[in-house]
C-alpha cells in the first residue's frame, strides 16, 4: 500500500476534502467522498483538525494515526486514486472552511446526535454547511440508499432556488439518476415549464414535480425517506439573489443516511 502524502500547500487547489475525527462516522464520510471523487475525475485529500496537537509530540503522533487509518480505508476502497492527508493545529471548523475555499467538494461525517461525540461533529457539519464557500457533503451513517432512488430537491421558487435546482440536476446527472422537485408550503405554486432551463441543460435527467399543500418540513422528511440525496438552497439575510446562497445545502434525513450539501 502506498504511503500517504502530506498536503502544505494553502495556495494549491484541492479537489474533494473530507474531514476526519478518528470516528466511525469520519471513515464513513472518507468512503463516500472516494466514490464521489472517483466520479468528478478529482483528487482527495484527507483533513484532520488537530489542536490537541499543538506544541505535542503525543499530539502529532495521535493526528498522524488518525490520517493513516483514514488513508487506508479510502485506498481499500480505490487503489487507484490519489490521496493526501493533512492535518491542522486549529478547530475544525475553521480548518474545514479554510479548505472549502479552494476545494470543490468539502465532506463531513455527522451522526445521529445519541452520543456526546456526535453532537459535536453535528455542531461543526451544520456550522460548515451554512459558512462554506463550495459544496458541502454531510455523509449520515454507512447506509446507502438504492441506486435508483432519486435526488429530492425542496424548492420554493425556481428562480431563487436556482443554485438548488443545479446541483440536483447535476448529481443525478452524474450518478445517472432522475429528480424530484418539490414544492410545499404557502408560495405559489409553480409548473415544469418552470423548470426548463435544467430540463434543457439535462435532458437525460427525468424530472418529476410534486405539489404538496401542507408545511415542507413534514413534506421533506416524507419524501426523504425513498431519496437517495435531498438538496435544500440555504438561506441568508443580504444575499445578492435575496434567500438563496449561491451553494444550497443538503439537510440530514432519516432514510437517506447520507446528507449532502451544496
Amino acid at each position: 500500500m502506498d504511503s500517504p502524502q502530506t498536503q502544505h500547500d494553502r495556495n494549491e487547489p484541492l479537489g474533494v476534502v473530507v474531514g476526519v475525527d478518528g470516528s466511525r462516522i469520519g471513515l464513513d464520510a472518507v468512503r463516500w467522498a472516494v466514490a464521489e471523487a472517483r466520479l468528478r475525475g478529482l483528487p482527495l485529500q484527507i483533513l484532520h483538525a488537530a489542536p490537541y496537537a499543538a506544541g505535542s509530540t503525543a499530539g502529532t503522533h495521535r493526528a498522524r494515526d488518525i490520517l493513516a487509518r483514514a488513508f487506508t480505508v479510502a485506498h481499500r476502497a480505490d487503489p487507484a486514486l490519489p490521496v493526501t492527508t493533512h492535518h491542522t493545529e486549529r478547530t475544525a471548523s475553521p480548518s474545514l472552511l479554510d479548505a472549502a475555499q479552494r476545494a470543490q467538494l468539502l465532506v463531513i461525517g455527522m451522526g445521529g446526535g445519541e452520543r456526546p461525540e456526535e453532537v459535536l461533529i453535528g455542531s461543526v457539519a451544520l456550522d460548515v454547511s451554512g459558512r462554506s464557500p463550495c459544496p458541502v457533503a454531510v455523509v449520515r451513517g454507512g447506509h446507502r440508499p438504492a441506486p435508483a432512488a432519486p435526488v429530492l430537491v425542496g424548492v420554493d421558487d425556481p428562480a431563487i432556488d436556482a443554485a438548488a435546482l443545479t446541483v440536483a440536476f447535476d448529481d443525478a446527472h452524474r450518478h445517472r439518476g432522475r429528480v424530484v422537485v418539490l414544492h410545499a408550503g404557502h408560495a405559489v405554486p409553480f409548473g415544469l415549464a418552470a423548470l426548463a432551463p435544467w430540463t434543457a441543460r439535462f435532458p437525460d435527467v427525468p424530472v418529476e414535480l410534486t405539489v404538496e399543500p401542507g408545511s415542507p418540513v413534514p413534506a421533506l422528511l416524507a419524501a426523504a425517506v425513498d431519496a437517495r440525496l435531498v438538496v435544500l438552497g440555504t438561506r441568508r439575510a443580504g444575499h445578492q439573489h435575496g434567500r438563496s446562497s449561491a451553494r444550497p445545502a443538503v439537510p440530514s434525513c432519516a432514510a437517506p443516511r447520507c446528507r449532502s450539501s451544496w
